[in-house]
């Protein structure tokens, strides 16, 4: 008896093995062949910075390379001997934390409409470099559908964000 049950079991696996083997066959051997271009992009455009220097004065302009609006900040890095003013031009504005914000949301292909104008003083001599950071984020809207920007979530490369707290 014990042997007619082990034939009945094997005779059962030997039938789904063959009944399984020409589905996986055409699974394993199917192919597709398409034609056609599709666009991939990954991640976020990080807007493109464009300075002059002249006079001890640097101009900035910030032009938005990526596909929906954004808005824009730029901070200037400099050495302790240089002291960096601001030249009011209609919407810039400094804040708080040493970033000089663009009030306005950039729309894409669009740059700022006044240039971040920033004047430079050094009290040392010698050869020195004042860099310019920029940072941008998304424009969200609130209920009423008035644009904010949410600092704390920074377009920061071409394929991630930079989340503070």
């Amino acid at each position: 008896m014990k042997r007619k049950w082990c034939l009945v079991v094997a005779a059962a696996i030997m039938l789904i093995s063959v009944n399984a083997v020409k589905p996986a066959m055409a699974y394993f051997t199917d192919s597709v062949a398409t034609e056609g271009k599709i666009k991939l992009k990954l991640g976020d455009s990080i807007p493109k910075i464009d300075e002059k220097v002249e006079n001890m004065t640097k101009k900035i302009t910030i032009t938005n390379t990526g596909d929906y609006d954004i808005f824009v900040r730029a901070k200037a890095l400099a050495p302790e001997s240089c002291t960096i003013t601001l030249t009011e031009m209609e919407g810039w504005s400094k804040g708080d934390d040493g970033y000089y914000y663009y009030s306005k949301p950039l729309a894409p292909k669009a740059a700022t409409e006044s240039q971040l104008i920033l004047g430079i003083n050094n009290s040392l001599s010698g050869s020195f470099n004042v860099i310019i950071v920029q940072e941008a984020t998304k424009v969200l809207y609130d209920q009423d559908g008035k644009a904010y920007a949410d600092w704390n979530a920074v377009v920061a490369t071409e394929n991630s964000y930079s989340t503070g707290n």
